[in-house]
């Protein structure tokens, strides 16, 4: 009986200190592996041998952890490399454990992060913690952030953000092609006064003072109306602005281009002039038509004759006053062409019309961009835009500045019109002062497309002579064109011009001689024509000249 009871007690005795710690340390999430002195395996918890696949024996205590370490790298577990490097290098991590945490990804694709800690007796405890639902929801984080970026540098407005103490946290790509300004200072963390007072440095907000056009801005962002409002740009384009604060500080600032939509606002309100002033004239028209026909029937009846001629005067009056309204609506379309000067002389009636087809001397420049072709080839297209409307600005203002008359664009070759439809004094000289500032101006914008690696030239072509000049098209679609040999050699001179040339023909030679500085270039087999012709290139104006050019653009 005593036997039997001490049995029984014997077998309900507690699980020992070391199994409860066995039985604790094999339920863990984590793999654990405990290696002595010698680096060899005093303890592996079961987690550790699910993680790895290895013969059970490599595993077993008193056995090398190096021989387990060799095992995977023999079966590709760390990736290509020399065998006994590999195992060196994390034999080395065993010995002398940094106690800092490293990141490992397995074959599988799943990624863990491994902790080495030396322990009091000697030895290394390295604990292994599966991190790979961190590592996907980190990249899927990085991915959202990738495509946020994508979607904000491809909206059509510009955007910038800034933090509730006025830093840069982010400025899309439409942003920084708005604003040509030293790329460090749209950087993120950078104050945004810095850049606001730059750009009042650089007069982008007229006369002033430069603080105090900062400090009204800096309030504007400090603390938004949620209004939007409108900025005139040195340029001449319009921008909407608006700026909200966000819930955790700080200003989203919103820009969008509404330049098209004031133009087409000031057109409108032209256009309803117009129309207007029509609309009295043919009112006052026709009430004293009614009059004189109330006033002839009243007198005689008997001259029902001559009352049917002037009912049937009337009807092709109004006739010819569409027509006339139709005209002018065509002459509007035409006035693309034009500068504003020319555009107000032509609707004026002051200048010929430029519907009609006339035949004409005139002087042709046309100019072009050296080595486009290739740079397209290579450039991504919003590049190539973003050049042909830095180019397309310059020569804009160019040929404003001068009442040049745009024929055509065509990428990046560009014809120009002097005399037509607009009668210019010595055109052909205005034509050469003309294409001198945009060398000028086309030097500085080439040096900052070198910047960006893109190797453009600028050249120019320029010819005189009697060409036919009018209307090309169809009702619906009509565009101001002139036709003739002086156009065809412009377009050869041009093409034979090299970077920084302006290449003129003999006819324009001849009439400008005394106001230019030249050097002849020879005589130039040119396609189209049967014979060479003789050019010369353009260096500069004569002093005397160089005032009056200026005064020219001005």
């Amino acid at each position: 009986m005593r036997r039997s009871l001490k049995a029984d007690t014997s077998e309900r005795q507690p699980i020992g200190l070391d199994e409860r710690l066995r039985v604790a340390l094999d339920n863990m999430p984590g793999a654990l592996a405990y290696t002595d002195a010698d680096l060899n395996i005093v303890f592996c918890n079961e987690r550790f041998r699910e993680l790895y696949a290895v013969p059970p024996e490599l595993l077993q205590p008193g056995r090398p952890y190096a021989r387990f370490l060799r095992y995977l790298a023999e079966h590709g577990y760390y990736g290509k490399g020399e065998v006994e490097a590999l195992v060196a290098q994390r034999v080395e991590s065993l010995r002398n454990p940094s106690g800092q945490n490293l990141e490992d990804h397995a074959p599988d694709g799943r990624w863990y992060r491994v902790l080495r800690r030396r322990v009091a007796r000697g030895g290394t405890v390295t604990v292994m913690t599966d991190i790979t639902d961190q590592k996907l929801a980190e990249q899927e984080l990085t991915d959202k952030e990738t495509q946020l970026h994508v979607a904000l540098d491809n909206m059509p407005g510009a955007l910038a953000y800034t933090d509730a103490d006025l830093n840069i946290v982010f400025c899309n790509d439409r942003f920084k092609e708005l604003y040509i300004v030293p790329q460090e200072l749209l950087q993120p963390g950078r104050p945004y006064a810095d850049f606001l007072r730059y750009l009042a440095q650089n007069g982008y907000y007229g006369a002033g003072d430069v603080e105090a056009q900062v400090a009204q801005r800096v309030a504007s962002l400090r603390n938004p109306s949620g209004q939007s409002f409108e900025d005139h740009a040195p340029d001449g384009r319009w921008y909407r602005i608006l700026r909200r604060g966000i819930a955790g500080g700080g200003a989203v600032t919103v820009m969008t281009d509404i330049t098209k939509q004031k133009q087409a606002e000031r057109d409108l309100i032209e256009a309803t002039r117009r129309t207007e002033e029509a609309n009295k004239l043919i009112t006052e028209k026709n009430r004293m038509l009614e009059a004189l026909y109330h006033e002839i029937r009243d007198k005689n009846r008997q001259l029902e004759e001559q009352a049917a001629q002037i009912a049937e005067w009337n009807a092709r009056l109004e006739t010819r006053v569409t027509e006339q309204v139709a005209q002018i609506g065509q002459m509007s379309k035409l006035t693309r062409f034009l500068s504003p000067k020319v555009s107000d002389l032509i609707m004026s009636g002051d200048a010929d019309d430029p519907l009609k087809t006339r035949r004409r001397e005139i002087t042709v420049v046309f100019v072009d961009l050296r080595g486009f072709t290739g740079f397209t080839e290579t450039a991504e297209p919003e590049e190539v835009m973003s050049v042909l409307r830095e180019y397309h600005a310059e020569l804009g203002r160019a040929i404003m500045a001068y009442d040049g008359t745009i024929e055509h664009f065509a990428g990046d070759g560009v014809m120009i019109l002097f005399n037509d439809p607009v009668p210019i004094q010595d055109h052909e000289l205005q034509a050469i002062r003309m294409a001198l500032r945009m060398r000028e101006s086309m030097a500085v914008l080439t040096q900052g497309w070198k910047k960006h690696g893109y190797a453009l030239g600028f050249g120019v072509g320029i010819a005189g002579g009697y060409a036919t000049i009018g209307t090309i098209g169809f009702e619906g679609r009509l565009d101001y064109g002139a036709i003739g040999t002086v156009t065809n050699l412009a377009a050869r001179l041009c093409g034979e011009a090299g970077d920084g040339q302006i290449l003129i023909s003999p006819r324009i030679f001849s009439r400008t001689e005394t106001h230019i500085e030249t050097e002849p270039v020879g005589e130039l087999t040119l396609k189209g024509f049967h014979r060479p012709v003789s050019a010369y290139n353009v260096k500069g104006l004569r002093s005397a000249d160089s005032g009056m050019a200026a005064a020219s653009a001005a």
